[in-house]
């Protein structure tokens, strides 16, 4: 069952009506009640995702059912149904907060479309509450991530963490190598000493050993005082040194020194120092394969490599997709002071089959992006960028399972164009049938005709823009 409606009506057959409608045609389940008073008792006491009023009835209208039953849960769906349509009490409902209204009589095919679009709505407001929950149960390594692949990585960080053992952290760029590292470091049993972090590829090669281990007094040009190295500085702590297997040759064997004597010296100075640190690499490069191309020292990599962590890429944990979009939406829309609810279904079933080969860092873009763009309640296709996505593009007729006649191909690629094109007309024209019919330079009449052969109505898009 998909989600649970309550129809209320004081004419008995009308009631009828709706439950047939509904339990024939989708997998909502149903409850009935032909007193608004009685009807509201039933909502506190059961969840629904959706109410069906009637507008006029006795001892209390739809509209103030609306406003009793959001008293006790403001999120839920309320369609109003009227045999006294106006343009007043359109607006009045909408004014009210009814996500949509039905005249009396209306057309089978008019509720399913509305339900659909009411219930997909519903959806969202559900899957946002569950990912939020997820989020504040989150795991105590402030890493997102609920899939199998991630629960093996969190098992493996809480393994290691309380140990001294040096960690490797592979995965492709934008995985989260650094914010591992800071997971095991704080979990460790030095948390309460500093994490250093060296980015071996931000740093100039002849200035990357001043950088770690310091230099004295006149050591160089422009070494005018003495200076504490990122070592020293790390002691008692952790040493992060992030992208390792961009370290060039000579600099291999000074780190090489550190780890097996755990010693150093500043640059200039012939006294040595011990460092008590806890060592943390990171890499998105096969230091394997550059091992046997000579651009990376085996015996490093050896003492380096004694507790592997691997980052899997984001394609191989979609199903942390859902989680990390919200993640992001809150995080972005503190940041940038949006009142962003949700995210649209089409636009999540978009990032979800979308294969990221920036990973993490380029969905949380993606997320970051939209939300700076967005300027209604829920984040579409449009404001994350992605209306252009192969999934929303012309259905692709050169699959195997796609091999049909040319005038069938032909006719899907019309009745596809032509679905997507009106809706894009209509919302542009805000449901005025007369301007969308301008705007694409035909007729009235034919517009007429097309929305009819696409099932497309031009309410909902009033609906929209009245709702705005």
């Amino acid at each position: 069952m998909n989600g649970r409606i309550l129809i209320v009506d004081d004419e008995k057959d009308m009631l009828t009506l709706l439950d047939r409608i509904i339990t024939e045609d989708t997998n909502y389940g149903t409850v009935t009640q032909s007193n608004p008073e009685k009807a509201v008792e039933i909502f506190k006491e059961e969840d629904f995702d959706l109410v069906i009023t009637d507008l006029k009835m006795p001892g209390m209208s739809g509209i103030t059912l609306m406003e009793k039953i959001r008293e006790i849960r403001s999120d839920v769906s309320v369609i109003i149904l009227t045999a006294y349509a106006t343009i007043e009490t359109a607006v009045e409902a909408t004014q009210k907060g009814a996500n949509d209204y039905l005249t009396k009589p209306f057309r089978r095919e008019r509720l399913l479309v509305t339900l659909d679009k009411v219930m997909k709505w519903q959806g969202v407001i559900r899957e946002n509450k569950r990912l939020r929950r997820a989020l504040e149960k989150k795991n105590d390594l402030s890493i997102i991530g609920s899939s199998a692949a991630m629960a093996n990585v969190f098992n493996r960080i809480r393994q290691a963490a309380p140990t001294s053992g040096t960690v490797l952290i592979t995965g492709p760029t934008g995985t989260g190598k650094e914010l591992v590292a800071r997971a095991v470091h704080q979990n460790s049993n030095r948390s309460s000493k500093k994490l250093v972090t060296i980015n071996c590829t931000a740093i100039l090669e002849n200035m990357i050993e001043s950088e770690l281990f310091g230099h004295v007094k006149g050591a160089f040009t422009g070494a005018a005082t003495d200076k504490k190295g990122l070592v020293e500085e790390a002691e008692g702590g952790t040493l992060f040194l992030d992208e390792i297997g961009d370290l060039k040759p000579g600099l291999q064997t000074s780190i090489l020194r550190l780890l097996q004597e755990g010693e150093y010296r500043s640059v200039g100075s012939v006294k040595t120092k011990k460092a008590d640190l806890r060592f943390i690499a990171a890499t998105n490069k096969n230091l394997e394969q550059a091992i046997r191309e000579n651009t990376f020292r085996e015996d490093l990599y050896y003492r380096l490599n004694v507790i592997r962590l691997e980052i899997p890429p984001l394609r191989d944990r979609a199903e942390d997709i859902p989680l990390l979009c919200y993640h992001f939406l809150n995080k972005y829309c503190v940041l940038n002071q949006k009142q962003i609810k949700g995210i649209a279904p089409s636009a999540m079933q978009a990032l979800t089959a979308r294969d990221f080969p920036g990973n993490v860092r380029e969905l949380e873009n993606i997320i970051e992006r939209g939300i700076i763009f967005c300027t209604g309640d829920t984040l579409t296709l449009s404001d994350l960028g992605l209306s252009g996505s192969k999934e929303y593009l012309m259905p692709d007729l050169n699959q195997a399972n796609s091999m049909i006649n040319f005038k069938d191909a032909k006719d899907e690629s019309i009745r596809f164009f032509h679905e997507h094109y009106i809706r894009s007309l209509l919302k542009e024209s805000q449901g005025n049938i007369s301007k969308a019919a301008q705007i694409a330079g035909i007729q009235r009449q034919y517009l007429h005709r097309l929305m009819k052969e696409s099932h497309i109505e031009a309410d909902e898009f009033r609906m929209l823009s009245t709702m705005k």
